[in-house]
């Protein structure tokens, strides 16, 4: 009786042990996840000047007029939180074209989770096409990692209401996690990432 009980025992140490390591595991995960800086993007609309009055009931925004001529609303820009609980570091914003070729970048920094959203503005969309703006950026965590997070939204362009105006088709955000040898390569930062 006495190894039967030894064997039962040791069993179910062993399976304590390992529920304990998965647990374990799992919830150093989570707080690595908890965290983390997320960046996310978002299209803002520039929307005309209106003769709203504060205590008029009016048609929507949408359908008033001004000199006979229906208001409308365009794609302005993008702007960028931070909507994690650590800051995003060595943070590169890039607009790519459909084959990913880079467009247009900037890098900056740093920027907080309880900071003010950043404005990226795109020099010379053309209507119909296809864009990413992408956000490279690290935190103090993956640093020794060589892990870099990234957010992609992609967009599509489309004419806006006014001659001379675009809007844009978002998709959904994507988030992603990659090394150093996945990163998005600028003209300006191709042996920094080399030397990683």
């Amino acid at each position: 009786m006495d190894s039967l009980s030894f064997a039962l025992t040791a069993i179910l140490t062993f399976a304590l042990v390992i529920t304990t390591l998965y647990y374990s595991r799992e919830t150093k995960n989570e707080v690595a996840m908890a965290s983390r800086p997320l960046l996310v993007i978002r299209a803002v609309v520039y929307e005309a000047a209106t003769t709203y009055e504060a205590n008029k009931v009016t048609a929507p925004k949408g359908a008033q007029h001004v000199d006979e001529r229906a208001l409308t609303s365009h794609f302005s820009h993008f702007e960028l939180f931070n909507a994690g609980n650590s800051p995003a570091i060595d943070l590169e914003i890039t607009l790519m074209d459909s084959n990913k070729g880079v467009l247009q970048g900037e890098s900056l920094g740093f920027l907080r989770n309880n900071e003010q959203a950043l404005t990226f503005v795109p020099n010379d969309l053309e209507v119909h096409q296809s864009y990413s703006l992408a956000c490279e950026y690290g935190n103090i965590r993956s640093l020794g990692k060589k892990i870099w997070h990234q957010t992609w939204l992609p967009f599509t362009t489309v004419e806006g209401p006014a001659k001379g105006t675009i809007n844009v088709n978002v998709a959904a955000l994507e988030f992603k996690e990659v090394r150093a040898t996945e990163r998005i390569v600028h003209p300006r930062n191709k042996d920094k990432i080399l030397l990683e």
